[in-house]
């Protein structure tokens, strides 16, 4: 977006009349000396440069008026090279190399100045002074250039022809193009100068905004030099400018220029938030800048300061960095109250996105928004569209007349949105539990079509999202296995977890692939947050998949060392988990239950996976052989577990995977389908081995266990 162009703002003239230059040639060792001084960033250095000489007072303001010429200058580089990159790259693919030929040599030629400049900056000498060749041009260079100018007349270049062939080479060798290469070896060239052109103008553009913020406050105390200051911040934003070294540095005196009082006089709301959206667009954050620029925006008192536009771009940028700061969302929560018929419709997007991720609960500014989300659900753009869904799955309240009505507008833009926009989307309705066997059947297509295009933690969330609504469709995960497969090193810590936790829910046992992620993944048990870790390890359990020793060892440090962060349920599941005959472990089970206990743990699903874990210690054990303390915690325990299995529908639980299977093949008529009883198949399979060798086995490793359990 052309920032210009959205602000509206008047025509400033670039080369006002009170703007002097120095005459580099005039300039004596002396004097350059004193200016070199005068901009050095340390305040002594600079006092004394001014101390020294009274007339170096002339000389810096005369600098001075240059630094922000050159800054309107820098500026106007960057907007032309931008426009002739662009028709470069469409006189490319038309196969016109005349055209091209002349706009590289154009922005060559503009860009000499430019190359002379920079080297300046740089601090290159000769013969003891500064080098400025600003004035310095080849006059043949400069008659070449005015003879392969379009306006002077046609050049002799004639593609595709026999004629003037010797011409035609010659013409192409003058700027080094070979005219035995193809037009994508030629494109591939031709793009790698003009970016290497566009990266002259950027570092040079940088330079030049530290170097103005390293002047007098006085000489920058207007609103021109912020409004240009921020139009080129935007600008190496948007050209992807990643110095790092520079954000930081302009960060850090930003920060004090937001400390001087009243500065929101002339440094406006719209200023601050394009630059606040620059440092969002390259992904740096500087806590004191976001802290004093937060500061600044609530000085604000009058609706009229602040446009809509503005209100978007702030909340946008605070929400891309991760840095909320509730008591300034809090705040414009009131301008957007005033404001939401103005409102466009990206500024909606951006702010469901921003405020989405406050953790509160703002109902009353979502409820507003629904109601334009709602009414024009036609004019959102998809990835707008996409954005607002993903933000409103994620609040407590589900909005599910928001998702009814969205869901026809997505079907029938099904393949006009991106991959990651459609994972954003599958992702929202399947954490507002809205399953639409349309929508999955278009998403099928849709992954058999561009499975290529999409990223393995995009896959991940996609098989979580099937195994959400038990949607087992093989084919489907044939897809996201053959694109994850030597791809591992791509899948975040919780994408590894839900990608498990997929196959876990669902019983697809693909023993082969599972064990190779583990091998491939194990490191990501160590990082693993407590409800992230409780699905990796659960899942492995489920799949009856055998866990190489040394990872198994890693989940037992991580669970024990983290027990206190693991909430009730997945407390009992860990020890619902544990009862599989192989990973037994009376020691960690033992830590669990006496945990649960002291936390007086009780729900439905808590009473049946706790019933099932007393029933096979009960099997297994002589309960007269534990310690007082640990049979008083079984008993109250069973206690809190009893109340919920007398009870008429405790046994009402959900169908298995393996139950909805073979539903459809048992006959309808005189036959009652009982749900299966509450003890998971591997738990059986536990109680049968129970022989003499598997019962000695077992004890013998839940031995050291007994030392923990008897006080």
């Amino acid at each position: 977006m052309n920032a210009q162009k959205s602000l509206k703002k008047k025509n400033i003239s670039r080369h006002p009349n009170n703007y002097h230059y120095i005459d580099n040639n005039n300039m004596t060792k002396e004097k350059w000396i004193q200016l070199k001084n005068y901009y050095s960033p340390h305040e002594s250095n600079r006092t004394t440069a001014l101390d020294r000489n009274g007339t170096i007072d002339k000389v810096s303001t005369c600098v001075v008026d240059r630094c922000i010429c050159e800054k309107d200058q820098a500026e106007d580089c960057m907007r032309k090279v931008n426009i002739h990159m662009r028709k470069c790259e469409q006189y490319i693919e038309g196969g016109n190399i005349k055209e091209t030929t002349l706009l590289l040599r154009q922005v060559n030629g503009r860009n000499g100045l430019i190359k002379d400049r920079s080297s300046c900056m740089k601090g290159n000498r000769d013969g003891g002074e500064l080098r400025d060749e600003y004035h310095v041009k080849d006059k043949h260079e400069h008659e070449r250039n005015r003879a392969y100018h379009p306006n002077n007349g046609p050049l002799p270049l004639q593609l595709g022809g026999e004629k003037n062939t010797h011409h035609n080479n010659l013409f192409l060798d003058k700027f080094g193009i070979s005219s035995k290469r193809g037009k994508n070896e030629l494109k591939c060239e031709l793009k790698n100068e003009l970016n290497d052109n566009l990266m002259l103008v950027l570092n040079y553009s940088s330079l030049q905004v530290l170097r103005s913020l390293n002047m007098r406050y006085a000489y920058v105390n207007n609103k021109e030099y912020f409004m240009s200051l921020s139009l080129i911040c935007n600008q190496l934003a948007v050209n992807k400018f990643n110095d790092k070294e520079f954000w930081l540095i302009l960060s850090n005196k930003l920060t004090k220029v937001l400390k001087i009082k009243n500065i929101n006089k002339i440094f406006c709301i719209r200023w601050l938030s394009l630059i606040l959206n620059s440092f969002a667009r390259v992904h740096i954050l500087n806590k004191d800048f976001m802290k004093e620029a937060s500061a600044v925006i609530m000085q604000c008192r009058s609706k009229d300061e602040m446009h809509s536009f503005d209100i978007s771009q702030i909340v946008n940028s605070f929400s891309k960095l991760n840095y909320i700061d509730y008591n300034l969302f809090e705040f414009l929560e009131k301008f957007i109250y005033d404001k939401i018929d103005e409102l466009s419709y990206q500024s909606i997007s951006n702010i469901c996105n921003a405020y989405c991720k406050l953790g509160k609960n703002n109902e009353i500014l979502f409820s507003h928004l629904s109601k334009r989300v709602q009414t024009n659900l036609d004019k959102f753009n998809e990835q707008e569209l996409a954005n607002i869904l993903n933000s409103y799955s994620k609040l407590n309240e589900k909005y599910v007349n928001l998702f009814n009505k969205s869901l026809q507008h997505v079907l029938d833009r099904f393949y006009k949105f991106k991959p990651v926009e459609i994972v954003m989307i599958t992702n929202a309705y399947s954490k507002c539990n809205i399953y639409c066997k349309s929508f999955f059947s278009s998403l099928y297509c849709y992954i058999k079509n561009y499975s290529a295009l999409f990223q393995p933690g995009e896959l991940a969330i996609i098989a979580n999202s099937y195994a959400t609504f038990n949607m087992r469709e093989v084919h489907t995960f044939e897809f996201i296995k053959k694109r994850i497969i030597n791809k591992e090193y791509l899948l975040e810590d919780r994408n590894v977890a839900m990608l498990l936790h997929a196959y876990g829910k669902l019983l697809i046992r693909d023993e082969d692939f599972i064990l190779n992620l583990l091998k491939k993944k194990k490191d990501v048990i160590k990082s693993l947050d407590s409800r992230n870790l409780t699905l990796f390890y659960v899942s492995l359990v489920k799949l009856n998949i055998h866990i190489p020793p040394d990872i198994y060892k890693s989940f037992k440090i991580m669970i024990s060392k983290n027990l206190y962060s693991f909430t009730d349920l997945a407390l009992v599941s860990i020890c619902y988990a544990s009862m599989f005959y192989m990973y037994f472990d009376m020691k960690l089970i033992s830590s669990i239950l006496l945990l649960l206990n002291k936390r007086q743990a009780s729900s439905r699903s808590f009473a049946h996976q706790i019933h099932v874990s007393l029933f096979v210690l009960h099997t297994l054990y002589d309960f007269c052989k534990f310690s007082f303390k640990f049979i008083e915690c079984l008993y109250h325990l069973l206690i809190r577990a009893y109340h919920y299995v007398t009870q008429p529908n405790y046994y009402d639980i959900n169908k298995s995977g393996i139950q909805k299977r073979i539903y459809p093949f048992i006959p309808k008529k005189f036959i009652n389908v009982h749900t299966e009883v509450p003890v998971g198949p591997f738990v059986v399979d536990f109680l049968l081995l129970r022989r003499i060798d598997t019962q000695q086995s077992v004890r013998q490793l839940s031995e050291t266990g007994k030392a923990k359990v008897t006080p």
